[in-house]
């Protein structure tokens, strides 16, 4: 008895993982001076609206996981 109630559990785990696959996204990019065009390491990437953010590494790249579906507003800043 003990083996099906795991086998069910193992399944049971297997679809809610399946389920929740593929409903969030990601953004990524990188952040660069409007002037001069150089990347800004260490630049904040915020999404309004939400607690989600990213800082840019020494390139300006970043990237932001676990976005739900929907339309943001992203902005960047740097001290």
């Amino acid at each position: 008895m003990k083996n099906r109630d795991l086998f069910i559990f193992l399944i049971l785990l297997a679809v809610s993982t399946l389920i929740h696959a593929g409903t969030t996204g990601k953004i990524v990019g990188k952040v660069i001076d409007a002037e001069t065009k150089e990347p800004l390491p260490g630049a904040n990437v915020i999404v309004e609206s939400t607690t989600l953010g990213a800082a840019a590494d020494v390139e300006g790249e970043f990237f932001i996981l676990r976005l739900p579906p929907g339309e943001f507003t992203v902005s960047a800043s740097m001290i």
